[in-house]
């Protein structure tokens, strides 16, 4: 353990270390040496009750990425038995946690028996309900009793602990540990010291198994401040979190550059309720998609340009290949003159002349709720109603408070609604997207049986297969209208190289394999 620091030398350490960081500093030298990067967190921000991008830093997960995607990490690599329910990997050997002690498969093992413990049951981690198994110290085996457990085999977002410091640790403080603020790891970067809720500071693992990281320090600096002007005025090199209206004064700005993380493992879409005589018709929704011009929608929302439209279900683990091959289906075309066409053809007319559709005397309205904030803000419903006003559907907008927004969209209570669409097949099911619970009134026991097959299927082909027969009869049926996948915007000083959107745009996940060149201009 390192010795405590005192408060009031910290803080002035902590200046120090944010000062050398500011573009103004001569001395470039100091500052081609330290990053500072500003994350909303705590203290503990490292261990798994932040369960966030930062603890990749300290600590390796098995393999980098997910599924068809994963890279070797803690595991070289590995296999899988016939059926997928049991899993082999074989551990690198050139691995030590930063007190010298080798890690192996016992650490793993450890590691996942601890998640299950009664005085844990870490949810967060989807490899609990496992039964690992040392085979030796660079083996380890791994198997599902839960056939949808697999799914996790190739996660990248599980990191794993030191078992000779932990195993002596009372589980019934497993999130209070001391150690989460003083952290061991095995990663790229070693815990030095911290500043109670102000920063931690980290340096470079002489011993990583890659080599040495370019970037010899990271500060991490817990804060909620200005990502403009901690920016803007050298506090900080790199911000997560960047509100959409703060990415555009940074885009301007010669200093910076501006990634983009896109989830497309839950896509945002307007989720329609058939149990309303306007949206019970599919003619009427697949209108309703084309009236709506979605990427003039995305910039209402200051999202980039070069962000994927998305218009349906994929692999979660293939969605960013597809993206970057430009294989992901858009959905339905901008088309004003398909979407009368269609309304006109379900019998909603204009015969009086009033500028809104009616058919047996009923007219063309809903009502949207729209929960405050967000990529669902009054925003984007407002401009949503004025694209359907031209085709003559009259939509109004009914803003509530976000805890008011679930009771309701739990009860089905509302007509349409923008919300996401988990691009995982137990959400679509557990959550009641599309099983029998349906909140939206569709039922599809196609697509539901679809659905449950692909909840254990794991080969990529079959899985394919799948998939492409679950969005043929969605963009049929349109349940709902899927805009865009969800974005965080990641803004990094433009010395700081080798990110990209979006397979590297998460700095803290990569850090590794980044650089650092002064006065590129």
């Amino acid at each position: 353990m390192n010795t405590p620091l005192t408060i009031a030398s910290a803080v002035v350490l902590t200046a120090a270390l944010v000062s050398g960081c500011a573009r103004g500093n001569n001395n470039a030298g100091d500052r081609g040496s330290t990053i500072t990067v500003l994350y909303e967190g705590d203290d503990f921000l490292l261990g798994p009750a932040g369960d966030d991008s930062p603890k990749f830093l300290v600590f390796l997960p098995l393999v980098r990425g997910y599924g068809a995607e994963a890279q070797p990490s803690l595991a070289e690599r590995w296999e899988h038995s016939r059926d997928y329910t049991t899993w082999t990997y074989h551990l690198r050997r050139d691995i030590r946690w930063h007190d010298g002690v080798p890690v192996t498969a016992h650490d793993i093992a450890f590691s996942i028996q601890l998640f299950a413990h009664p005085d844990v049951l870490f949810a967060q981690n989807q490899i609990v309900g496992a039964e690992a198994m040392a085979l030796d110290d660079s083996t380890l085996q791994i198997t599902w009793q839960d056939p949808t457990g697999p799914a996790e085999a190739l996660s990248g977002w599980t990191v794993y602990y030191p078992k000779h410091l932990l195993e002596g640790l009372d589980p019934q403080d497993f999130y209070t540990w001391e150690f989460w603020t003083h952290p061991i790891g095995n990663g790229p970067y070693r815990y030095v010291r911290h500043v109670p809720q102000t920063m931690i500071q980290l340096e470079a693992n002489p011993d990583y198994y890659a080599g040495p990281p370019a970037i010899e320090r990271v500060v991490l600096k817990l804060s909620t401040a200005s990502r403009v002007i901690e920016l803007t005025s050298g506090n900080a090199d790199v911000a997560y979190y960047v509100p959409p209206v703060d990415v555009l004064k940074l885009r301007a700005d010669p200093e910076f550059q501006v990634y983009h993380l896109f989830a497309f493992s839950e896509p945002q879409a307007i989720h329609w309720n058939q149990r309303h005589p306007l949206l019970a018709d599919s003619r009427v929704r697949q209108a309703l998609s084309h009236a709506i011009d979605r990427r003039e929608l995305s910039r209402v929302n200051s999202l980039p340009d070069e962000m994927p439209l998305v218009g349906g279900l994929s692999p979660e683990d293939r969605s960013a290949r597809l993206y970057r091959e430009g294989k992901l289906d858009p959905g339905p075309s901008y088309d004003p003159t398909a979407a009368r066409r269609l309304l006109d053809e379900a019998g909603w007319v204009d015969r009086n002349g009033d500028g809104v559709r009616e058919r047996n005397g009923v007219a063309a309205r809903f009502t949207m709720i729209v929960r405050q904030g967000g990529l669902s803000a009054v925003e984007s419903a407002l401009f949503i109603q004025d694209q359907l006003r031209r085709v003559g559907i009259r939509m109004e907008i009914r803003p509530v408070e976000r805890s008011v927004w679930f009771n309701i969209y739990r009860a089905a209570d509302f007509d349409a609604t923008i919300w996401d669409v988990p691009n995982v097949p137990q959400w679509l099911l557990d959550r009641d997207f599309f099983g029998a619970g349906t909140r939206i009134g569709y039922r599809n026991p196609e697509i539901v049986q679809l659905l449950e097959t692909l909840t254990t299927e794991l080969d990529p082909t079959v899985q394919d297969t799948l998939y492409a027969q679950i969005n043929e009869m969605l963009r049929r049926d349109i349940p709902v209208t899927f805009l865009f996948p969800y974005v965080e915007s990641i803004v990094a000083h433009r010395r700081i190289q080798g990110m990209r959107t979006p397979e590297r745009a998460n700095l803290l996940s990569y850090i590794a394999d980044l650089w650092i060149e002064e006065d590129r201009r």
